[in-house]
């Protein structure tokens, strides 16, 4: 944001305090809209028509390819088939309802011959007795009249066909569903020596003596659907390329809906509810993110950074949601853990586990057993950050992909063993092995991710690191060439940079390779830098203070503009302007003091200060390296003070405030300076020379060659 020069100053404070406010609440904003969209990409992407169930399609429809796909449809269908072909399940029958229920009919029937010889009562009176008995309310007339009526031997015939015919029946399951049935079929129980009407007294009496002497079984009725449905194996639906899925004219139906949503051809329909709960799913996505995201902002990462993450994760997203959905094995092959990877690589590991959780979650919901997916992609995800450490070499992330891969595969076969039986054994090992192709996958492609990112948007990657770590840069030649000394000297500065950093935790292959690049500058005058001067003569003395200090200081506006030429990122680029800081040139400022009173910051480098931990590391390795190799140390005591004196000089000169150095890594990295320095300048053992005898016998040998 640039602001006008006329501009009240209070606005233009204001503005300059909020403008990071701003940018992060513009990219919060973008992020939320972007990702519900990627959400919903399969209600926006696809046929012109929203088709829904009942719907009569307007044309033709083909299948676009060849496609075989499981058919939930159809699968639950004949599962429903199967599991409703089950009948209830009752308990054996229960002797002890038999026996009380003929215990019953002896009691009754008893009561009935009592009636039957009453001497004292009409025939009106004992027909109204008889129906009023427990269980013959419903007793016809006719029935009753003729046991009334029956003489003796008759009514014996009777009764006792009535209790063999309980007897027989009552052994059988009687339940509600089938109480109808068994009274329906009494009759075949009746012994044919009866008159018919006889028998239709035996009848009716039984029938309403009749009762059910089994339960409903619940749990068994459910697990024997359960096993029916079960039983059902997935039911795969194939279309060749070309092949009619909908003839214009025809109702769609929930098979033919299924099929244009596999090959994504319909639209569903885009409801108010479904969008508010992508915006919501968005905002707590888009908040956990940013969250871990923006935090290590002052480690030297920028908002690119965060920008280029939200924007990988949005268009992951999509793609997961529009395409794989339509796909058997495809989700298993896709290299979702590359989103992750290629964040962790940028902003952290936390960033990148975040970014695994919502690639995750947002990609296995759009799937068939979505809860198994979701499962399966974030734990994969996040374990392959786990392990990708800080992303300083190559083989970390390959081994990061081998991870994915690996707990990706892992997890197909622990939720899927279950299952297997319906699904075959063969379906879950191509399932696996997609798995562990797509870790193999994941790294190929979030190399390729990375370095696209760096040409393009300069976001400088492990990728870009590796290549700028090697030697053969075009910069680094010519300095071989150009500047031996400066050379050697910025290879002295990178191992003590980078061992102290592997130490504090900060980027060491970053700082090796900044450590590289840092006094490119050089180049432009090598001969005016006391390491590339092998003959004696310095420049500088015979030029004045000022200009002496102006050429020193210049090799920093120098390399800045070598590093614009040859496109070195930009986090290389504060290398070179940060590593002096806004030190003095001391040498040149001692001496225009000797002159007379002057301006300090005539002879200060333009800066800035060292604002990460991997520039503040090689600040302060440059200014150890040169100042140990011109004391010409001949102890470790002696190497130690001059580390200290550098040290204390910069932070008197308050070079390291803006750094995130803390005083616990100062004090790391000072020791870890002195074990590299004391291996690179060890004492050397002292050889004799010649002996003048000797010497006399070889008068050719020079002095210089004679000592070691």
């Amino acid at each position: 944001m640039k602001l006008r020069a006329d501009a009240p100053a209070s606005w233009r404070l204001w503005l300059a305090h909020h403008q990071r406010t701003a940018a992060i609440v513009l990219l919060f904003s973008v992020g939320v809209v972007g990702l519900t969209a990627a959400q919903l990409v399969r209600y926006i992407v696809g046929s012109g028509i929203a088709y829904s169930r009942g719907d009569v399609a307007t044309m033709d429809i083909r299948a676009p390819y060849r496609l075989t796909y499981i058919s939930e449809v159809e699968t639950n269908r004949q599962r429903d088939l199967a599991e409703a072909s089950v009948a209830p399940i009752f308990t054996p029958p229960d002797a002890q309802i038999a026996r009380r229920q003929l215990s019953t009919a002896l009691a009754l029937l008893d009561r009935i011959r009592v009636l039957r010889a009453e001497p004292d009562l009409s025939e009106a009176e004992r027909l109204a007795r008889l129906r009023a008995l427990e269980a013959l309310d419903q007793l016809p007339e006719n029935t009753a009249l003729a046991i009334l009526r029956f003489n003796d031997a008759q009514w014996g015939r009777v009764a006792s066909q009535v209790l063999s015919v309980l007897d027989t029946v009552l052994r059988t399951p009687i339940h509600p569903d089938n109480l109808d049935k068994v009274r329906a079929g009494l009759g075949q129980y009746i012994s044919l020596s009866l008159s018919p009407e006889e028998a239709e007294v035996v009848y009716q009496l039984a029938s309403a003596l009749l009762v059910t002497n089994t339960n409903y079984d619940a749990a068994a009725t459910e697990a024997a659907r359960k096993a029916a449905r079960e039983s059902v194996k997935p039911i795969e639906r194939t279309y060749e390329a070309n092949q009619i899925i909908v003839r214009s004219g025809q109702i769609i139906g929930a098979l033919e809906l299924e099929a244009l949503e596999k090959f994504n051809l319909s639209r569903p329909t885009l409801s108010l509810a479904t969008l508010l709960s992508a915006a919501l799913i968005s905002v707590v996505a888009l908040l956990s993110f940013l969250r871990a995201a923006l935090h290590p902002l002052s480690a030297g990462r920028s908002l690119r950074t965060v920008w280029l993450s939200m924007v990988l994760i949005v268009v992951v997203v999509a793609l997961s949601r529009w395409l794989l959905p339509s796909q058997g094995v495809l989700p298993f092959l896709t290299p979702l853990s590359a989103t992750a990877l290629v964040v962790a690589t940028w902003l952290g590991p936390l960033s990148g586990v975040i970014a695994a959780t919502i690639v995750g979650v947002l990609a296995g919901m759009g799937l068939e057993r979505p809860l198994e997916m979701v499962i399966t992609f974030a734990i994969s995800g996040t374990l392959a950050v786990l392990s990708l450490g800080r992303a300083e070499r190559l083989g970390q992330l390959l081994r990061a992909s081998a991870v994915a891969g690996s707990v990706q595969a892992a997890m197909v076969l622990a939720l899927g063993v279950p299952l297997v039986e319906a699904e075959g054994w063969a379906s879950l090992a191509t399932r696996a092995l997609a798995s562990v192709l797509g870790g193999v996958v994941a790294a190929g492609i979030a190399l390729a991710v990375l370095f696209l990112a760096g040409a393009v948007f300069d976001v400088l990657s492990v990728v870009q690191l590796t290549e700028l770590s090697r030697l053969s840069h075009p910069l680094l030649r010519e300095m071989v060439v150009k500047a031996p000394g400066t050379y050697h000297h910025s290879l002295m500065v990178a191992n003590l940079a980078e061992q102290a950093a592997e130490r504090i935790g900060a980027d060491a292959l970053l700082t090796r390779v900044g450590a590289y690049f840092h006094d490119i500058g050089k180049l432009v005058n090598p001969q005016f830098f006391i390491e590339n001067q092998f003959e004696g003569v310095n420049p500088h003395d015979q030029l004045d203070p000022y200009t002496s200090s102006a050429i020193l200081r210049q090799h920093v506006t120098e390399g800045l503009k070598l590093a614009a030429r040859y496109h070195l990122p930009h986090r290389l680029r504060d290398f070179i302007a940060e590593h002096h800081g806004t030190t003095l040139t001391s040498y040149q400022y001692a001496v225009a003091l000797q002159q007379g009173d002057t301006d300090p910051e005539q002879f200060r480098y333009p800066g800035p200060k060292p604002r990460s931990k991997e520039t503040a590391l090689v600040m302060l390795a440059d200014g150890t390296e040169a100042a140990v190799r011109a004391a010409r140390c001949t102890s470790v005591e002696e190497v130690e003070a001059v580390i200290q004196r550098v040290f204390a000089d910069r932070l008197a000169d308050h070079q390291l405030d803006e750094s995130p150095l803390t005083l616990r890594d100062l004090e790391v990295v000072r020791h870890s300076f002195l074990e590299t320095l004391r291996g690179m300048y060890h004492p050397r053992l002292h050889y004799p020379t010649l002996s003048d005898t000797k010497r006399a016998a070889l008068p050719e040998v020079k002095e210089e060659w004679a000592t070691s």
